[in-house]
């Protein structure tokens, strides 16, 4: 493989091996991100190996996260029995690896991912670009969710967090726990208000765009979570002017 930088870490964005200063609990998530993102904007890697093996869930946030400030192709480890290797290509990644890492395997995924990515730049940007669902197409990166006649209706930083969360999970029930490590890296009890009133606005927002009944696409299982009862398609399967929103 020809010389390539690369940016390794770890699903909270901590940096394997990197020297941790002291810090408080509250500040220290912050610093965290902001020391990787400096380490990305100055180093311009080529590929982000992100490790999510121990947390899933905040992994598919760090990648959200990632997908939002840079187009960079991610390559997610991941711990195949506790996450489908799915869940972070819906999230953004190139790429997945199991764990316990194969270097051979590796090496092999990073050429790949590498080579792709220097023949078509825009590759790896796509699947994090355009979801398609129901009848909406929802652009994670510019907080957006349209239909096909060119009606669309912005959507708060949450809103589309959440929604990303949902569609990377279709048809599976979310708990409100999990929801939670989505939204704000924990699960406090104190949150839940907060995720019903983002599911309530996003319901609001499908009546909007699709009319009464599209407010069904989000179901609910009283105490528990919620899910969107719908299958998600690529930006392949849609003509291209109907993705033009």
């Amino acid at each position: 493989m020809t010389a390539a930088r690369i940016v390794f870490a770890r699903e909270d964005l901590s940096i394997p091996g990197a020297v941790e200063v002291p810090l408080s609990q509250v500040e220290g998530a912050a610093d965290t991100e902001s020391r990787f993102f400096s380490l990305v904007r100055e180093n311009s890697p080529d590929v982000i190996v992100l490790d999510v093996s121990r947390n899933p869930i905040v992994g598919l946030t760090a990648i959200i996260k990632i997908r939002q400030r840079y187009a960079i192709p991610i390559l997610a480890v991941c711990d195949t029995r506790r996450s489908s290797p799915s869940d972070f290509l819906h999230a953004g990644a190139a790429d997945s690896i199991g764990v316990p890492i194969d270097l051979l395997l590796l090496n092999q995924k990073l050429q790949q991912i590498i080579k792709i990515t220097a023949s078509d730049p825009r590759q790896h940007s796509a699947p994090s670009e355009i979801i398609c669902f129901a009848g909406f197409i929802f652009y994670p990166l510019r907080n957006l969710l349209a239909v096909k006649d060119g009606s669309a209706i912005g959507l708060t930083a949450s809103e589309s967090r959440l929604l990303l969360h949902l569609a990377a999970h279709p048809w599976r029930l979310c708990p409100r726990g999990e929801l939670a490590r989505a939204l704000f890296s924990d699960d406090q009890p104190n949150h839940n208000r907060t995720i019903e009133h983002v599911i309530n606005q996003l319901r609001h927002k499908f009546v909007r765009l699709r009319g009464s009944a599209s407010r069904a696409l989000i179901k609910t299982e009283p105490g528990c979570g919620y899910l969107l009862a719908a299958a998600i398609s690529s930006a392949q399967d849609w003509p291209r002017d109907e993705l033009a929103a």
